[in-house]
């Protein structure tokens, strides 16, 4: 039995257990929010938080190395014909009878491409002939009396006046079978440009000739590609046009083909807007490799080779607009950041210009996941 002391202790105690296990229970929520909040959920692993500069991964280094690399300059420029041929009409009031060819044919020099109508030429060539005929009847006619002339006006037979007549009467025969003969030749010249011929080897690359079309003298009807001849023609800064030589091996690139070429010859002028100068390449064979005038391609100029400072470009990195590397300290095991000045890569390597020199050792791969101050751990 208990006193009524005890008893009225006992309500207290009670009072109190409940009370520390209150404060127990809002311990332990704080606790597990704390480490709600910890770095562990921000992605650092508990591991890392519970052993400060434990590894946490592992990478392989490579040397800075000083490599002989190919000096490449690229730039972008428009494929066009080398030359164009303009083959027009030279007939008036002639029709076109028949068409021989259509874009894209490729031709031979004197290959008949149009035909103009030959009835009305033949007519006016019949007619000068017939004309030719007449005024070589009359000039004989006119060289026999003058010769009868010469002849007799030493006996005193005809007077001094008559005999100029005679002379002057077969020079103006002489004049008309001239004329005569001219007018033939003319007329012979439009038959023969009633057949429209190629003027070169070469492809078609526009027809405006339309089949009986009365076209007026000069005006175009064919244009042709010389030789299906192509050439790269490249817009190069001024400041990098002196690096440019006649004869210079150039790469243009259409995709992932590659055709090779020559530098045919340089512009003497810079365009004063966008401070560029026109290089002409020879691209060999180009319509049977399938490139077309017009087609906008990239290309290399071969500049030489040059010893350049390189790494892996598995070994770089760019974050917000600059390119980095990753250099250890073997006494900390630590990853250093490092900024670099390139140049742009060849093959499997960029060239470095600034932030490393020969000798050095860089992470060789995995740099996307590393952050300066990162432990790491090299394997071989």
């Amino acid at each position: 039995m208990l006193n009524n002391k005890q008893q009225s202790a006992r309500p207290k105690l009670v009072q109190a257990a409940s009370l520390t296990l209150t404060q127990y229970a809002t311990t332990l929520a704080t606790l597990f929010f704390l480490s709600a909040c910890s770095p562990a959920s921000e992605g650092v692993t508990a591991a890392e938080t519970a052993a400060p500069g434990t590894a946490s991964l592992s990478v392989e280094l490579v040397a800075v190395e000083q490599k002989t690399m190919p000096v490449k300059l690229a730039v972008n420029g428009s494929l066009a014909a080398w030359q164009e041929a303009i083959i027009g009409s030279q007939l008036s009031g002639v029709r076109i009878d028949s068409l021989r060819v259509e874009v894209g044919d490729t031709v031979k020099k004197g290959q008949t491409l149009a035909v103009f109508d030959q009835e009305t030429v033949k007519a006016d060539l019949a007619q000068a002939r017939a004309g030719v005929a007449e005024a070589q009847a009359l000039y004989d006619q006119a060289n026999l009396n003058a010769a009868m002339i010469r002849n007799i006006t030493d006996q005193g037979a005809v007077s001094a006046q008559e005999r100029n007549q005679t002379i002057a009467a077969e020079k103006s025969a002489q004049a008309r079978l001239m004329s005569a003969k001219a007018l033939q030749t003319q007329q012979e010249i439009r038959l023969r440009n009633t057949t429209v011929t190629a003027l070169d080897d070469g492809v078609i690359s526009s027809r405006s000739a339309t089949l009986g079309a009365v076209p007026n003298p000069g005006q175009e009807l064919f244009r042709l590609v010389r030789q299906q001849r192509l050439e790269w023609q490249a817009e190069v800064t001024d400041s990098e046009l002196g690096r440019i030589k006649e004869g210079m091996l150039v790469t243009v690139f259409n995709g992932s083909q590659a055709f090779k070429g020559n530098v045919r010859t340089i512009s003497p002028l810079i365009n004063a807007q966008s401070r560029s100068g026109m290089v002409y390449v020879d691209v060999a064979n180009a319509y049977a490799k399938g490139l077309k005038p017009g087609m906008y391609l990239r290309g290399e100029f071969d500049l030489g080779e040059q010893v350049a400072t390189v790494i892996p470009q598995t070994s770089v990195i760019e974050r917000d607009g600059f390119t980095y590397a990753f250099t250890l300290d073997e006494k900390t095991s630590q990853v250093q950041r490092i900024k670099l000045q390139v140049n742009k890569a060849q093959g499997d390597y960029i060239e470095v210009l600034d932030g490393l020199k020969p000798g050095q050792k860089v992470v060789k791969s995995g740099v996307a996941f590393l952050a300066h101050g990162d432990f790491v751990k090299v394997v071989q």
